[in-house]
């Protein structure tokens, strides 16, 4: 999955969908749903409340790339996001539901799949 692309997380059973940017060609945009995967021990679920559109979201929209990454199959876009904790795994210690918080999706968890992955 690409830069922009939601994680797996440790569960893998899909139990709700949630609206998404999806580039989906040049300077192409739909909102469409994306599948939310059920929550792992080390994971937390976050309540958006805002989202923004960095400068290597619009590489991506212009040229469908960005450095050495290309865009070659539909990606979700915008990821310097904040929003409320609704729900936590239970091996969880250092948030609590109702925290806010802002996300950092360049700061890896080594847990699931797709960081050890790389």
């Amino acid at each position: 999955m690409g830069k922009g692309g939601m994680s797996q997380g440790e569960g893998s059973k899909v139990e709700e969908e949630n609206m998404a940017a999806w580039l989906v060609g040049l300077n192409t945009l739909k909102i469409q749903p994306f599948p939310l995967p059920s929550l792992g021990p080390h994971d937390v679920r976050v309540r958006m409340k805002a989202v923004g559109i960095c400068g290597s979201d619009v590489h991506y929209l212009k040229t469908m790339r960005c450095a050495d990454f290309i865009v070659k199959e539909p990606m979700v876009i915008g990821h310097e996001c904040v929003g409320i904790i609704e729900e936590v795994g239970e091996e969880v210690k250092h948030l609590v539901v109702g925290d806010q918080v802002a996300l950092e999706p360049g700061i890896s968890c080594w847990r699931c799949n797709l960081c050890k992955e790389g």
